[in-house]
């Protein structure tokens, strides 16, 4: 059954300002830099890895869709600071075939039906199953909307042309100075603005990532998994931008490009996928709400993600499967929200959610679903799993169904648990859905 367990944690100082720290153990990350492991890998058997990304930048002027401030027409961009892309890595190891697509996008406006026509191509043209095949927004609030399937499907099939053989390994650490909690814990009360401590808010720090090479040690692709709204950039820049999260993924595919030790099929290709960052962002370690605070944060955190990367060891073959499935998620009764509804089931009582388990090698990437999940229904995804490692996402496989406050948010009565479509027991039937998928894995 879902438990949401007391946390335990520490404040101590980063960067001059006073952060929650968890009393939670990570698997060993070494300290050395990363080896070739093949110990246990079976005979004859070989992963084979590709990675793409399509640029997918506008070629004129979009409707930001970041923040209410904007309007209901939604403010028009007046530039490009980082350009945009859908970036596609695809495993093969003999025995499944996995797809990890990551939009820079705020949301998919597509909804489940693009997600359909996503998997549906990617099956007809590759043979990956819809099971194994991730989709995911970062969840900038400097793009749009609009996934579709043309450039998806693009890069999972530029992908396949790039594909060679692979080893694969997965680690991660605790990372402080990019993310925080945004919601004050007594009451829900939120913090919009710059170097706000709020160091007694659950915050989940981990920084999963995956780093998959060739036989020549080139890295292939980087994929991070991470839990905090990018939002540094607000309601009053109104360029075209990935914010931290997309500035922070270009850099780490330009160091990998600089240090690569011999020439290969393509370019080494990073991958964001976003946490359960409801209620997480960057207001305790930004300065300020600037392009050069976006950038500052986004390389802070390649410089994090290439760190763990540099000692995960990594292994010729890997298991790989995966398992989705469609749940209901109770909504409020009565539903007195003014947001827009989200996919409901035939009777109106529940909402439509997918959650999906992707197994590579020890380690668990877990979706629970398209929805705004608070930090702490990650961290209970989390707890409950027997896997070494687990990467808890949201945003991901579906439409945007709003905010889905922990048990806390709703007990303190936060606004978003005020303006949501789900009942206060829809966090726990999510983890326990997500709690029977993980069974299933092992």
């Amino acid at each position: 059954m879902a438990v949401f367990k007391k946390r335990e944690y520490t404040v101590e100082d980063r960067f001059g300002i006073p952060a929650y720290i968890e009393a939670r153990t990570l698997a060993e990350l070494p300290e050395r830099a990363s080896q070739i492991d093949d110990e246990g890998a079976p005979s004859g058997k070989r992963l084979r890895a590709g990675a793409a990304r399509v640029d997918v930048t506008p070629s004129g002027p979009i409707a930001l869709q970041g923040y209410e401030e904007r309007g209901a027409d939604k403010r028009p961009s007046v530039g490009v600071h980082d350009r945009v892309y859908v970036r596609a890595v695809v495993l093969d190891n003999g025995d499944e075939k996995m797809a990890l697509i990551s939009w820079d996008k705020i949301r998919n406006n597509g909804g489940f039906e693009v997600m359909d026509e996503i998997r549906s191509r990617i099956g007809e043209r590759i043979g990956i199953p819809p099971r194994n095949i991730l989709v995911g927004v970062t969840h900038t609030h400097s793009s749009d909307g609009d996934v579709t399937a043309d450039p998806a499907v693009e890069a999972v099939e530029r992908a396949w042309a790039n594909m060679t053989d692979a080893r694969i390994g997965a680690g991660s650490k605790m990372i402080f100075g990019v993310g925080s909690s945004r919601r004050m814990p007594e009451d829900g009360r939120g913090l919009w603005g710059s170097k706000q401590p709020n160091p007694d808010a659950v915050m989940d720090n981990e920084c999963g990532v995956i780093r998959i090479e060739d036989d020549n040690r080139n890295i292939i692709a980087v994929v991070a998994c991470y839990t905090a709204h990018p939002s540094v950039l607000d309601h009053n820049c109104n360029v075209l931008s990935g914010d931290y999260a997309g500035i922070g993924t270009l850099e780490v595919e330009k160091r990998l490009g600089a240090a690569r030790l011999s020439s290969s099929k393509s370019d080494a290709v990073a991958l964001f996928f976003q946490g359960c960052a409801g209620d997480t962002g960057t207001h305790t370690f930004r300065t300020s709400r600037t392009v050069p605070e976006a950038e500052r944060l986004g390389e802070k955190f390649a410089d994090e993600v290439l760190e763990i990367a540099s000692h995960i060891d990594v292994s010729r073959w890997v298991r790989l499967a995966g398992a989705n499935r469609t749940i209901e998620l109770p909504r409020k009764d009565p539903d007195d929200s003014p947001l827009a509804l989200p996919p409901l089931t035939e009777d109106g009582r529940s909402v439509r959610d997918e959650i999906q388990a992707l197994v590579v090698g020890d380690t668990l990437i877990f979706s629970v679903g398209s929805m705004e999940a608070y930090v702490e229904i990650g961290l209970a995804v989390k707890d409950a799993s027997p896997f070494k490692r687990t990467f808890t996402l949201a945003y991901s496989n579906g439409p945007s169904l709003g905010y889905l406050p922990s048990p806390h948010g709703f007990a303190v009565n936060d606004p978003d648990a005020k303006e949501t479509h789900f009942s206060p027991e829809a966090p726990g039937v999510l983890v326990n859905e997500s709690i029977k998928l993980i069974s299933e894995m092992e």
